[in-house]
């Protein structure tokens, strides 16, 4: 999910530096001698390392990684687990990703006094204003009742076979936002392996487009790379992940992206964007055109129309999507490198592969060393 882009990368990272959006580690954090020394400091790093940074500074856990860690705690101690010894695997099993050279440079950096709020930032006092009493309208009887139309529900839906836990693999199940979700050492059952395919420099700019029952993201152009294969990302969560059944594709923050045609932000240096909410950069994408309506109910057509807050970002461990495009690190870098330098001018989500002849099957990690003994330890 994502929040309405409304300012530079630029001004976002020079506010993450000075601490308005990153918090330093509080060991390692100096007060310099005057705020001109910070704020020089800032413009002397962001000089030499511009905005590149984006892909890689994630600094904590997301609201959901850490609901995820307590209901970790909760489903360990349920297994056997003392509290200390769930605490401290969840909190082992759960952390924020490595960070690279520069953004620990960023971490490191001097904070700067937040200024006092001036007179017109203040809240204002009791005052309200007096409102018009609205005039009684005519009253009209009521129109027949409605018959209610069949409620969407998940309740009857499983986890497609190919995105759940593999024989003998252990693991826990967790309950998030309702749903039941698996998870082993922490992270989700068969999530892709970070694969990337870089894209030749002759083929100019494409359309991505996005398969929803393989997770593939391919090249969409009339060249020789048309079909080529960049990355994988999973879309929707629990029995919805990569499901493209009407009733997921309804649900909203449950099922996938929905099929259809997409467009990026027309203002191409606000394509990639701080999302506060996930705490992570993203690109907002804006569904144009709803492909297959035939296929559903005037209620499910509603509900899919109803849905917003699409986006692309990073993935992080034992995180799932809310119907954006969840990628592996090296994933969203280099996909949101060709959202950003414009090589890619939109998106284009299938619910079938479109290029069977050249698609490669979903490169998913199956593999766990999680055991349920460790949970004793």
């Amino acid at each position: 999910m994502i929040d309405k882009p409304n300012t530079s990368l630029s001004r976002l990272l020079v506010l993450a530096a000075a601490g308005m959006l990153l918090t330093a580690s509080p060991g390692r954090a100096q007060q310099p001698p005057n705020p001109a020394e910070a704020a020089g400091q800032i413009a002397d790093f962001f000089g030499k390392v511009g905005d590149q940074i984006y892909e890689n500074c994630i600094f904590e856990l997301s609201d959901e990684q850490i609901e995820v860690q307590h209901a970790l705690v909760k489903a360990y101690i349920e297994h056997g687990a003392s509290g200390a010894s769930a605490r401290k695997l969840a909190a082992k099993q759960i952390q924020p990703p490595k960070l690279s050279a520069e953004c620990e440079q960023i971490r490191n950096m001097p904070r700067m006094a937040q200024p006092p709020p001036t007179e017109a930032a203040l809240p204002p006092g009791a005052w309200e204003p007096k409102v018009a009493a609205t005039p009684k309208a005519k009253t009209t009887p009521a129109p027949p009742p409605i018959p209610p139309a069949r409620a969407i529900s998940l309740a009857s839906k499983k986890v497609l076979p190919q995105w759940d836990c593999a024989e003998g693999v252990d693991y826990v199940t967790i309950q998030h936002k309702g749903y039941p979700r698996k998870l082993t050492g922490g992270e989700i059952c068969n999530p892709f392996q970070d694969v990337v395919h870089e894209v030749p420099a002759a083929v100019g700019n494409f359309r991505l487009g996005y398969t929803i029952k393989t997770g593939r993201l391919f090249v969409i152009t009339e060249g020789g790379a048309r079909g080529q294969t960049i990355a994988w990302a999973i879309s929707g969560r629990e029995v919805c992940r990569n499901n493209p059944d009407p009733d997921c594709l309804a649900t909203r923050a449950v099922g996938p992206l929905p099929p259809g045609e997409y467009t990026f932000s027309a203002n191409k240096d606000q394509r990639v964007t701080w999302g506060p909410t996930i705490k992570r950069y993203v690109v907002g994408v804006y569904l144009k055109k709803l492909w297959g309506k035939e296929q559903y109910t005037p209620q499910q057509t509603s509900a899919i129309l109803a849905r917003g807050n699409i986006a692309i970002h990073e993935r992080l461990k034992g995180e799932m999507s809310e119907a954006c495009l969840g990628f592996e690190p090296n994933g969203w870098a280099y996909v949101a490198s060709l959202i950003k330098n414009a090589r890619a001018t939109g998106l284009s989500v299938y619910v079938d592969e479109p290029y069977p002849q050249v698609a490669e099957n979903p490169p998913i990690v199956v593999a766990s060393s999680f055991s349920l003994t460790s949970i004793f330890k």
